[in-house]
């Protein structure tokens, strides 16, 4: 029998390039995000996600939002046996290398502020600052309709901006 060639089948991206663009700049942010659930094997979390997206037969409409949360559902599943132990946005969240030591201290007091905001206001904020998701994006991965997104980003602004301004009320820091 004849070699077959390779099979130029739609991805959930598009042709096969999309996919492997889509790959190749999606995976290390899905390894990030993993990591920030405490996911010891992220990695393989994230490729895990990749395969569940080509195999499922219905097609998604969002397959960005749907990796995004089938990585957080892995990363829950696998963390689940050490769920009393804190999640640390610390390993998440890397100072900028290129930035002043005014920037590089600025950061750092907002990842510390950042780090006592409500957990569900974290994690909408997260996703939409440093990941760069949209509304509707988050709102797939967490399962929650848009509005409420959209209140959970605005109370998470709301309370890191009181935190770096608490003795003017209302006012607002330089950076934020």
């Amino acid at each position: 029998m004849a070699p077959t060639a390779p099979l130029e089948s739609e991805t959930p991206f598009g042709a096969q390039p999309a996919y492997v663009q889509a790959f190749s700049e999606l995976y290390p942010r899905l390894v990030s995000y993993a990591r920030r659930y405490g996911a010891t094997f992220a990695e393989d979390i994230a490729q895990e996600a990749f395969v569940i997206l080509m195999q499922r037969v219905e097609p998604v409409d969002h397959p960005t939002a749907f990796l995004y949360g089938t990585v957080r559902t892995l990363a829950l599943t696998e963390r689940r046996p050490m769920k009393n132990q804190n999640l640390s946005l610390e390993a998440v969240i890397e100072p900028g290398s290129n930035g002043g030591a005014y920037d590089s201290l600025l950061n750092a007091e907002v990842r510390a502020r950042m780090k006592t905001l409500n957990p569900t206001f974290r994690e909408a904020l997260w996703l939409f600052v440093v990941e760069g998701l949209s509304i509707r994006e988050i709102a797939d991965i967490l399962g929650i309709p848009e509005a409420t997104v959209k209140t959970r980003i605005h109370r998470a602004k709301a309370q890191l901006k009181e935190q770096l301004n608490p003795d003017t009320p209302g006012g607002v820091h330089v950076m934020v």
